[in-house]
């Protein structure tokens, strides 16, 4: 056997095992973002309209009935009109985003259309509430296409008000995965989140997420 036939065997090899193993990870790896409604619970409902929120999450696949996963979630929901009194301010929301580590697990096989499963996990939670008044601030506005600058005055929500707070907390639901196109998935779940507080009761609320899993 000649050392260039050598060559080309080994080099064939090791890209076909290069190609099976890059193949391997891709299946182990998985990734999905969605987006939703938030309802407030408990005493938080007393104050917050119902919002909305963005979820993405990655993480590996251990098994097709365990994985583990890295979450984060933004929801932000207005204060009702009960809350605005008290504060005697016309606007106002509630901003919350959440970094958690969730281990998830599924009930179903890997060819069965409808996958459902269950997660819970504990991490970071962020919180900023923002009261607002309308204002107006002077500006330039330009226009490329009629070829004009001119002074103009534009009305903006102003902060009058701004108040934040970090801790730990914890979230725990479910859902359900439709279908699967080449690796890709629809779902649909339900978490309970709770933000633990230094004072008072906790923060607590439940995001309703729609979107694709990979």
């Amino acid at each position: 056997m000649s050392s260039r036939l050598a060559r080309w065997i080994f080099c064939t090899i090791f890209s076909n095992l290069l190609w099976l193993s890059v193949a391997q990870a891709q299946q182990r790896i998985n990734f999905s973002a969605g987006g939703g409604f938030t309802v407030p619970t408990g005493r938080l409902g007393n104050s917050l309209d119902t919002g909305w929120n963005v979820d993405l999450r990655g993480g590996y696949n251990f098994s097709p009935q365990f994985a583990a996963d890295l979450d984060f979630t933004y929801t932000r929901s207005d204060l009702n009109n009960a809350a605005l009194a008290r504060f005697n301010e016309p606007g106002g929301s509630v901003g919350t985003w959440s970094l958690t580590f969730n281990p998830v697990i599924h009930f179903a096989g890997k060819n069965t259309p409808i996958k459902p499963y269950v997660t819970a996990g504990y991490g970071l939670y962020y919180r900023n509430l923002q009261l607002t008044q309308p204002s107006t601030v002077n500006t330039i506005v330009c226009d490329p296409f009629f070829g004009f600058c001119s002074p103009a005055v534009v009305g903006v929500n102003e902060v009058v008000f701004s108040n934040s707070n970090l801790r730990s907390g914890f979230n725990a639901g479910g859902g359900f995965e439709f279908g699967s196109y080449r690796h890709l998935k629809f779902f649909a779940e339900a978490r309970y989140h709770q933000m633990f507080t230094a004072h008072g009761r906790d923060y607590t609320y439940i995001p309703v997420t729609f979107g694709f899993r990979w």
